[in-house]
């Protein structure tokens, strides 16, 4: 069988993997956002989506319109650490999302590539920044900067108001980072086994994050009507379309490429915030905020250094043989 993930990407690939990971994620900060209004809570969001998510990619292999990888332990446990980040991504993105503007979400979003760069450097084979691209770190650094002198909720309450956001900063990081490193070293037949294992192991993580925080008792609270039930479904539809299409590029860029396709998308998703909520930055911070995403624009992606075609973390792959590698040059174990 032909093995998805161990083709080479192509401009028209690249292309069309950037663009449709872009819809979904310029829409899911919104509508995560919307669908927290109606259920303030948000390992239960969270964990409606994943399941969503899990039963889609199944009723899809139980009618044959995809190939989808059977869970192997030796696929598992590389997935392990990264679950549990994942789940701690999403709940803090979440908590952010129901005390702070998304504007504020998205300049914290705007930012992680000033370590992923560097993590990228460290961990997946890549060279420094150029000059070019330093100064398009720069240029997010000063807009970040600018944004919060601005923001209201840093001026009433100061760093506190920042607290899950932050949280929120810093496992991305290492999503983004860790993402890359599984895709190049863990093979997997098709596209959708990434999405099946991320979702369905980052259910218990989920709940327990909730049950920990003591979320249960909202649960009840939730009222289940007309609009809840259209903006949780919606949600559910864009997650599934995100972690499909969020694997895909991951798999097609570098970390820090597919960190800031991330960032620049969000413009749409400042402008149909600003549509639709009053509740949303200043002029003044969104011109800020335009500046990370400029700086995120002309950034250029750092070139593979010399000899480097390996990836030094340990993980292991399916075959058990412990080999990293770029996943779009290797074989499948399988026959």
């Amino acid at each position: 069988a032909v093995c998805v993930m161990d083709t080479q990407p192509t401009t028209r690939s690249v292309a069309i993997a950037v663009i449709s990971y872009s819809l979904c994620s310029s829409l899911m900060l919104v509508v995560n956002k919307l669908a927290l209004h109606y259920m303030p809570v948000a390992s239960m969001l969270t964990v409606i989506q994943l399941v969503a998510c899990v039963g889609t990619v199944y009723g899809l292999q139980y009618v044959n319109l995809i190939q989808v990888d059977a869970l192997e332990w030796e696929k598992v446990k590389p997935y392990m650490v990264y679950v549990l980040a994942f789940s701690g991504s999403i709940y803090t993105n979440m908590k952010a999302l129901e005390g702070a503007n998304v504007e504020t979400v998205i300049v914290f979003r705007s930012c992680t590539p000033l370590v992923v760069a560097l993590l990228d450097f460290v961990y997946l084979g890549r060279e420094l920044p150029s000059r070019r691209s330093l100064a398009a770190l720069g240029t997010i650094l000063l807009g970040a900067a600018g944004y919060v002198s601005t923001d209201a909720a840093f001026q009433l309450s100061g760093l506190g108001a920042y607290f899950w956001v932050t949280l929120y900063f810093f496992i991305i990081c290492f999503c983004m980072t860790y993402g890359k490193q599984i895709t190049s070293s863990v093979k997997m037949d098709s596209m959708w086994g990434p999405v099946l294992y991320t979702n369905l192991l980052s259910i218990l993580p989920t709940l327990a994050l909730g049950a920990l925080l003591n979320e249960q008792d909202k649960v009840e609270r939730v009222v289940w009507d007309l609009p809840t039930t259209q903006t949780v479904v919606l949600s559910c539809v864009i997650g599934v379309g995100i972690s499909y299409t969020g694997w895909n590029a991951r798999h097609q860029l570098s970390a820090t490429s597919f960190t800031l396709v991330g960032v620049v998308n969000k413009m749409l998703t400042v402008l149909i915030n600003v549509m639709l909520w009053d509740k949303h930055a200043s002029a003044l911070g969104i011109l800020y905020l335009c500046l990370c995403l400029v700086g995120g624009a002309v950034y250029e992606q750092a070139p593979l250094r010399g000899g480097h075609n390996k990836t030094p973390l340990p993980l292991h792959s399916s075959s058990g043989d412990g080999s990293g590698g770029d996943s779009s040059q290797s074989k499948s174990g399988k026959s």
